[in-house]
């Protein structure tokens, strides 16, 4: 009797682990995917292009069934406020937060919330390092760490060069990252003097403010190294001085590139750090809601933490200078090849004709190159 009891109570135990198996298989979601798109900066031309682009990503899975609602929410460098959105956003019953961070270590325990709650996180454009996410991000080593190294090609021969340095976003991740590979390479010219170094927050105005300060304060300065749509505001601060345009690294706006056509004795760089970035992290959140898995050795060590191997890293789709160099001295170092294209300005002008002024060059991650990241789900 005691023998028929413990089998009966086996059976009920392999009874109820067979259908709670089975009803979480069955309950395993392969549509109607709710992804909330948390933006933690909107002020400048750059963040339009990469919503615009996000939203066209998610749109197509929409149209296929895949994607039931698409959230974007926006904050304009407000910590506080982005904290509130995403915690509605998870109450709300995400399935997916694709988060460009304010600040990557005050939402550290927004983070863990969603976690909890089974909310896969995909971090975008910002290389926050938080265990157990994923990140797509641009190289931002190779974006900034080419303009530099052309920057030092230019003017490594001087005996004495002064330069300034009108930098991006104070705090931001992408920023620090930025900064700490261009104080990593100059520290090899120590002919290099830097005069001072201020975030110009990837704000034209701002960036003129900055320059037009400089002018004032500093009667030599050689070069400029600047990033993200700031090159026509530094430009803008040298023709109200009225003097002549410095060796400096440019912008990959088609305004500035117009600009720089006409002014051909400006030396100067346009890199791409991609808008299409936004639209890259959509197509990483729905693969990955879709089962597929990552290809062993897709995933690089965070640009932040290295220890934490979670990001695709996506390098500059284009190198601009006058005259195409592809065998440039500049481009040794980073991982280019095969997305990263040298092309001259007037190619670049030719992508971007009927685009407006404030329209940024610009590159995605093509279905196929996305697919060749993954493996697919078996069934």
């Amino acid at each position: 009797m005691k023998r028929n009891l413990i089998v009966f109570v086996c059976l009920v135990v392999l009874m109820v682990t067979f259908f709670t198996m089975f009803s979480f298989c069955a309950e395993k979601k392969t549509k109607d995917f709710v992804i909330g798109f948390a933006n933690g900066y909107f002020g400048n031309t750059w963040r339009s292009q990469f919503i615009d682009g996000a939203e066209k990503a998610a749109n197509k899975w929409k149209e296929r069934g895949i994607i039931k609602e698409f959230i974007v929410q926006n904050v304009n460098d407000d910590v506080t406020k982005q904290i509130v959105q995403l915690n509605s956003l998870i109450d709300k019953g995400v399935d997916c937060l694709i988060i460009n961070p304010v600040s990557a270590e005050s939402l550290a325990p927004i983070v863990r919330r969603a976690k909890q709650k089974g909310v896969l996180i995909v971090n975008c454009d910002d290389p926050a390092a938080y265990e157990g996410t994923y990140s797509v991000c641009g190289d931002h080593r190779a974006f900034f760490g080419i303009q530099v190294k052309w920057l030092v090609e230019q003017i490594k021969d001087m005996q004495e060069a002064k330069i300034v340095a009108i930098q991006g976003l104070a705090g931001n991740s992408c920023d620090k990252v930025r900064r700490d590979e261009a104080h990593k390479i100059l520290a090899n010219y120590p002919n290099i003097k830097i005069l001072a170094e201020v975030p110009g927050g990837w704000n034209e105005t701002v960036a003129q403010e900055a320059m037009t300060n400089f002018l004032s304060t500093y009667p030599q300065i050689d070069a400029v190294l600047t990033q993200d749509v700031q090159a026509e505001g530094i430009m803008r601060a040298y023709d109200i001085a009225g003097k002549p345009y410095p060796i400096m690294t440019g912008d990959y706006t088609f305004g500035f590139l117009r600009k720089w056509k006409q002014h051909p004795e400006l030396k100067s760089i346009g890199v791409t750090y991609n808008p299409g970035i936004g639209a890259d992290a959509v197509e990483v959140a729905v693969r990955l809601l879709l089962g597929y898995t990552f290809k062993e050795g897709v995933l690089q060590p965070n640009q932040v933490d290295p220890n934490l191997i979670n990001t695709v890293i996506v390098p500059p789709a284009y190198v601009v200078t006058w005259d195409a160099q592809p065998d440039a001295p500049w481009l040794e170092g980073y991982n280019l090849k095969p997305f990263t294209k040298t092309i001259s300005l007037d190619e670049a002008l030719k992508i971007g004709e009927g685009l407006p002024d404030t329209a940024d060059l610009d590159g995605f991650l093509t279905d196929e190159e996305l697919d060749s990241l993954f493996d697919k789900p078996k069934n």
